[in-house]
């Protein structure tokens, strides 16, 4: 056990060192996004209405921006600074993920559940990057946690109170649906064994009364500053974006999440098929296939779809993978193990592939460096004797995936580089004066405010940056002022060019952008040339 406890802090550790490390850009759309909110809330000092270019922006609660604000006070305006929070959400992720196992099947299950919950993909993904999802998960693991021990506890008073707060964190963070995966949990718990329904049912209503309690403050305070913004909030966005198509995620079918789960549960999917044909043997088990299967109902139903809003669906996937593993003793899954070692012997090379069909351009030296690391994964993983081996859960598996996740930060940096704004940003500051107008194409521009100096910053408003689609581009690069500026990705550059009579000339480049001053795109719309 203790080996495996020191497993556990080790992948918990590399997860935290190992992005900040590869120091990549801010991510757009939403990491940039988030950022710049963060940002203008640490440098105006309103931690009451998170804003975006003096804006309120109304979409996000705010527990997240809070934490990204401290993060940037204490570390400064740099891209670490941005990624501490949600690094730190996914390692708390990790941690709560094991309790929760642990609880339901022993400390062996469930720190393996962590180190699972911790190396799946999307899980991985998305805790290396701001996105509010992330935090989402700690908090309603914990909760669930202390609803349980007040079901089955002698301090159930504590775990109530303690339940309420996770709770109404989770509130602060992404709205209900803490609360609501909650619930599920409770429901399958309760009917799996009766005995407890009654303190179930008392612990999750006073806990939910706390919760309310928790996150009330600020929700009040929002609306006092902000009228209409509960029933903005909690029925245009909730209740309207999940049951009808108002939100810009819907339109997408029933079935979006199956591909979702199965690729972001990645390297350790085929072990859900073992655990699936173990689920009559115990209660818990079916439980726990119950909270994730009702969860996944639940989330396909609604309208509005991302594939971040799956992540509450990890944890069980992640108990059910720690159990079996731990209930095996060791002995490998051939279908399991098969997929694991092969997914994490393609993800450098896959990552590297994936890239160049998306934007070109991979320099040589990538595509060696993914494939050594692919060969290292691949020479580890492949078992020297005539049987396969036990699944040292201790040593080879948590190596295998730290090669893995080493050599997607190796390429993590080129692939943030098409995903930022920060070379404009950075050649504007250079020239010390914002242009008149600023477009950028077919992009959010959260990066982009970001990285602007302050005194820039202070010039940018809605009316002076902000984004827009090729066609509203041209149409209103023939009234813009002269000076101003559309900055487009260079993978659109050809898209951009078939619009025009004769194609425009870029004025100067930077980064994986082209930039264009309204002349410029005058002239090409005139057949001119410079």
């Amino acid at each position: 056990m203790p080996s495996l406890r020191r497993t556990f802090a080790i992948v918990a550790l590399a997860l935290v060192l190992a992005p900040l490390a590869a120091r990549a850009p801010l991510f757009d759309p939403d990491e940039g996004l988030h950022a710049a909110i963060a940002q203008e809330m640490a440098r105006s000092g309103d931690y009451v209405t998170p804003r975006f270019l003096g804006e309120p922006f109304l979409d996000k609660p705010i527990l997240f921006f809070w934490a990204e604000a401290l993060s940037l006070k204490v570390f400064g305006m740099n891209e670490a600074a941005v990624r501490i929070p949600p690094l730190l959400f996914g390692v708390l992720g990790m941690g709560a993920v094991a309790l929760l196992g642990g609880a339901l099947f022993g400390e062996t299950a469930g720190l393996i559940a962590g180190v699972v919950y911790g190396t799946m993909l999307l899980p991985l993904g998305v805790s290396e990057v701001a996105v509010h999802d992330v935090a989402v998960v700690p908090f309603t693991c914990a909760g669930i946690f202390f609803l349980v021990a007040a079901a089955s506890g002698p301090r159930s008073a504590v775990s109530c109170a303690a339940a309420g707060i996770c709770l109404g964190l989770a509130i602060l963070t992404k709205g209900l649906v803490g609360v609501v995966f909650a619930g599920i949990f409770a429901g399958c718990y309760a009917l799996a064994r009766p005995a407890t329904i009654v303190r179930l049912a008392i612990a999750f209503a006073v806990a939910a009364l706390i919760a309310a309690a928790v996150a009330a403050p600020w929700y009040i305070a929002m609306e006092h500053a902000h009228p209409g913004y509960l029933h903005y909030y909690f029925v245009e966005r909730h209740l309207q974006g999940y049951l009808t198509a108002t939100q810009r995620h819907a339109g997408r079918g029933p079935w979006y999440y199956l591909p979702v789960v199965s690729g972001g549960s990645l390297p350790w999917t085929g072990y859900l098929l073992r655990a699936a044909r173990t689920i009559r043997r115990d209660r818990l088990r079916i439980v726990t296939w119950s909270w994730f299967a009702i969860g996944l109902a639940f989330l396909s139903i609604g309208e509005s779809k991302l594939a971040t809003y799956a992540l509450p669906l990890f944890p069980a996937l992640a108990i059910l993978i720690g159990e079996t593993i731990a209930a095996s003793g060791g002995a490998i899954d051939r279908t399991g193990y098969g997929v694991y070692s092969a997914t994490l012997t393609a993800l450098p090379l896959a990552a590297v592939a994936a890239l160049q069909v998306k934007y070109g351009g991979m320099e040589t030296v990538y595509w060696i460096i993914a494939g050594a690391i692919s060969t290292a994964i691949a020479f580890v993983s492949i078992p020297r004797a005539p049987r396969i081996p036990r699944l040292d859960f201790t040593g080879a598996a948590p190596t295998l995936s730290l090669m893995a996740l080493f050599g997607l930060m190796v390429v993590a940096p080129r692939a943030a580089n098409w995903m930022t704004s920060r070379d404009v940003a950075q050649r504007l500051n250079a020239n010390g004066r914002l242009p008149s107008h600023v477009l950028v194409l077919e992009e959010r521009i959260g990066s982009f405010i970001f990285y602007l100096d302050p005194a820039l910053r202070a010039e940018a408003t809605p009316a002076r940056v902000d984004r827009a689609t090729m066609v509203e581009a041209i149409q209103r690069s023939r009234i813009e002022s002269l000076d101003g500026i559309v900055i487009v990705r260079n993978n659109l550059l050809r898209r951009l060019e078939r619009l025009f009579p004769a194609a425009p000339v870029p004025d100067w480049t930077a980064g994986t952008n082209t930039v264009y001053r309204i002349e410029s795109l005058q002239k090409a719309l005139r057949g001119e040339q410079r």
